[in-house]
């Protein structure tokens, strides 16, 4: 394997050479895609000849292999697995093991490539993270530049149903109070029906980046779809006992347009009120008003100081000013909106309960991947994507660990063959591969002297 490792090294470095080497000036761009393929190209070339030596090496010890039962079956069977450096073919041998008389690839089984896989576990990892922002099909251009179909992209998405990603605390935080908003995405399904993805955030306060623009300190993004209402808010439960210190925690509180999901966090976290959030408060009032704007201060006045009485006087007044039977009826439902949640417009009078940024968070965090453009989802491949976009909004990207199963028990023949495949590939002369190389191409050119400096 030592020649073949130098071999490929050698052959890297004169086409590098015959690229740079030109008297013609060539632009960055070009340097980039000639460079970069040459460099994929010998990256495929080292993985392979890796490969093909653990092989030679189960194949050569034939102590090993009997005291282990493994029975060769045929060789040299080609496998293609599609890597970030582009599709990887390379020859092994095929085994029967007698002990339990199945058949088996060790070299497959020793770098953790599974059966009827096709794709590397890092591409897979790339092209989920595309996929939480674009298209199937565009996440396979970009990642694969189309090697790989928007079905099979899909297919990975589905696999990761079940991915934990709350990761661990070890020192909590000690405040007097946290901030949760709530809200819901609408998603359209491929059945034609119209389902609602929650999102919780939960947060330390908002910070001023500049005028009408905050930032939630501290944000934990909670979003999944597959989950009933009492495990989301488990969750989120879980999260804020791991993260903070319950002991100096007084208040939370849990801002949101007052849906029954949403007012059920209530019941379970401790210490928690429900804070109705300005933004649905106001979407309500101007549909209320929308016939009559005259009267829309003084009843945002009363609602601001909460003031119950002249609310419920100025709702009369606007009913009887109301023309049609439609606006009587969003009259009507404003008024009883806002009275059934009352007690959670006075506390925002009584006391700082922080603002709210729900509308905001749904449309970056959910919006701009499941509802945006027009498309419809399945449930089977909504429920992971939630899981992802939630991911990404708490900057945990996905990674090859994501995919990888329970490690292969290997034979003593495929550890030993694996041990000297590592020692050999590391075990390159400088020295001969630059003595090769003056030797293949005649000459010492002046970029040779400063590339052979650069080893010594």
């Amino acid at each position: 394997m030592n020649n073949s490792i130098q071999g490929i090294c050698i052959n890297f470095i004169e086409k590098v050479l015959e690229v740079v080497g030109r008297d013609e000036v060539w632009q960055l761009s070009e340097l980039e895609t000639g460079l970069g393929k040459l460099s994929d190209e010998f990256l495929k070339d080292t993985i392979a000849t890796y490969l093909k030596e653990i092989d030679r090496g189960i194949l050569e010890d034939k102590a090993a292999r009997k005291k282990a039962g493994l029975v060769v079956e045929r060789r040299d069977e080609e496998r293609t697995i599609i890597t970030r450096f582009g599709a990887l073919t390379y020859p092994r041998a095929y085994y029967l093991n007698k002990q339990d008389q199945r058949y088996e690839h060790p070299v497959d089984q020793a770098v953790g490539i599974e059966a009827y896989e096709r794709v590397s576990v890092n591409l897979a990892a790339s092209l989920v993270n595309y996929a939480t922002d674009v298209s199937y099909a565009k996440s396979s251009v970009y990642g694969s530049n189309g090697e790989i179909s928007r079905q099979s992209v899909m297919n990975m998405v589905r696999k990761l149903n079940s991915v934990e990603h709350r990761p661990s605390c070890l020192t909590k935080k000690i405040l007097p109070e946290l901030h949760i908003t709530a809200d819901e995405d609408h998603v359209a399904l491929q059945d034609g029906r119209n389902v609602q993805v929650p999102l919780i955030v939960v947060y330390e306060g908002l910070k001023r980046e500049s005028k009408g623009r905050y930032r939630c300190i501290g944000a934990r993004y909670f979003s999944d779809y597959g989950k009933t209402t009492r495990q989301l808010w488990e969750a989120v439960d879980d999260y804020i006992e791991e993260h903070y210190d319950s002991t100096a925690l007084k208040k939370i509180y849990l801002h949101g347009d007052g849906a029954a999901w949403i007012k059920a966090g209530c019941e379970l976290l401790p210490r928690c009120v429900f804070v109705l959030d300005d933004f649905h408060q106001n979407k309500a009032l101007m549909r209320a008003t929308g016939a009559q704007p005259e009267k829309r201060e003084a009843l945002r006045n009363a609602v601001y100081r909460s003031d119950y009485d002249e609310f419920l006087e100025l709702c009369e007044k606007l009913y009887k000013g109301a023309k049609s039977t439609a606006e009587k009826k969003r009259i009507t439902e404003f008024q009883g909106y806002l009275c059934n949640n009352w007690e959670s417009i006075e506390i925002k009078r009584k006391e700082n309960c922080g603002g709210c940024c729900a509308e905001g968070q749904v449309s970056h965090v959910l919006s701009a991947r499941l509802s945006s453009r027009p498309m419809g989802w399945s449930e089977e491949s909504l429920i992971p994507m939630t899981i992802l976009l939630s991911r990404k909004a708490n900057r945990i990207q996905v990674n090859a660990e994501d995919f990888k199963r329970k490690a292969a028990i290997l034979e003593e023949c495929v550890v030993k063959a694996v041990s000297r495949a590592k020692k050999t590939l590391g075990d390159v002369d400088p020295d001969r591969l630059w003595k090769n190389y003056s030797l293949s191409t005649g000459k010492v050119t002046p970029l040779f002297r400063v590339l052979r400096g650069a080893s010594m």
